[in-house]
């Protein structure tokens, strides 16, 4: 018998990925994904019928769904209203109250929508379902086009909102993005690209590339130092495309953080793109039957 359906959205700034999670007797079973390309610069309605079409591929009808949906931030969360105005994406959502587009374009209570932001729903994941589990102190970041960050101390979970600390001569995000990339790319080798996976295809494995990532990995090293000596957390989860390069810089982050007198785990997700889904739809988890996931 089924109890509960529940429609989750990770939503980003060139993507917006869905999944449907049907609740059972023994848990919650994962029945379906589907992932959307979304140019986020387009007019409210232009990215809100993409968004839409995304998730009406799932179901037939709404009835009785509930839906949670990961979101970057500025946004707020309770209200569902987007506060985005300096990203780059989204602009033409700013001050909009999705909360309400979503509830009349789909005919669902607005007490079956809720809005959680995407790195604490990435960290929530791992925390209920991967890497994250049994452990105490967190930092979770992803490693994108921005920098998203988390932070769990005992069973809260919160936005860290670190995207804009002081780094360098800059902010961290300047130094950790794909846009930090664009630019090596562009000094160095005096070509553009899109994003790391095209760097390391159109370069391959040469000495320039190492050192592209030696360099990052001394960017991201110093950063975890900084947030250490504030959060003082036990491990970190890195999740993000550029996470997936992570053979080019995970060795060398822990090295220069072993020289600085921190032996600290470094994760690569375990769910990775999955992780805000599985966070997002655990808002609507029966807590009376655990965290139980079934994924096939």
């Amino acid at each position: 018998m089924t109890y509960k359906r529940i429609i989750s959205g990770d939503i980003g700034g060139s993507h917006l990925t869905v999944a449907l999670f049907e609740e059972y007797d023994k848990g919650f079973h994962l029945q379906k994904m589907e992932r959307v390309s979304i140019d986020s610069r387009l007019g409210k309605s232009e990215i809100l019928q993409n968004w839409f079409a995304g998730l009406k591929s799932l179901v037939n009808s709404f009835e009785g769904v509930y839906i949670s949906m990961a979101m970057p931030a500025p946004f707020d969360y309770l209200e569902g209203v987007c506060l985005i105005q300096e990203q780059g994406k989204f602009l033409s959502l700013y001050g909009v109250n999705l909360k309400k587009e979503f509830s009349n374009e789909l005919g669902i209570p607005e007490h079956h929508i809720k809005f959680i932001n995407d790195a604490e729903a990435f960290l929530s994941g791992e925390v209920l379902f991967g890497k994250g589990k049994n452990i105490d102190a967190l930092l979770g970041i992803t490693l994108g086009s921005g920098l998203g960050s988390a932070l769990k101390k005992g069973k809260e979970i919160r936005d860290a909102s670190l995207w804009n600390f002081p780094f360098k001569d800059g902010i961290v995000e300047d130094y950790l993005g794909t846009k930090w990339f664009q630019m090596q790319a562009r000094d160095k080798l005096g070509i553009e690209i899109i994003g790391v996976k095209e760097l390391i295809e159109t370069v391959g494995d040469t000495k320039v590339l190492r050192d592209i990532f030696s360099e990052f990995a001394l960017n991201l090293g110093e950063f975890i130092i900084q947030q250490y000596h504030i959060h003082h957390f036990e491990c970190i989860i890195l999740s993000g495309n550029i996470s997936k390069s992570s053979l080019f810089f995970q060795r060398k982050v822990k090295e220069y953080l072993y020289q600085a007198g921190l032996d600290l785990p470094i994760e690569i997700s375990q769910l990775g793109e999955n992780a805000a889904l599985y966070g997002a739809a655990a808002l609507f988890f029966d807590s009376n039957k655990g965290t139980r996931l079934i994924l096939n």
